[in-house]
């Protein structure tokens, strides 16, 4: 079994829904939140294609809007993020 190494905890993110803000031209990008701590979280797109390493993240349902970093990605749809501080 593998030691859990994360210095957060991750909870079910019961797949809410949440918005990608990439940038103040683009289009926003839905996802769902798989799993979620007070550090980051882990994000399901339809393709992550096109996401960049920095975004904005609203989750429905949650008054925090988070600047996130990427820190893994799994093609096509899954990736995990950090939230700054």
């Amino acid at each position: 079994m593998a030691i859990e190494q994360r210095k957060h905890p991750r909870m079910p993110g019961n797949n809410r829904a949440a918005v990608v803000a990439i940038g103040p031209a683009s289009p926003l990008v839905m996802c769902a939140v798989t799993d979620i701590s007070d550090g980051g979280a882990g994000l399901t797109f339809v393709h992550i294609g096109g996401i960049p390493d920095r975004f904005t993240l609203e989750i429905k349902g949650d008054a925090n809007i988070r600047t996130c970093k990427v820190v893994w990605r799994t093609e096509p749809h899954r990736l995990g993020v950090a939230f700054d501080a």
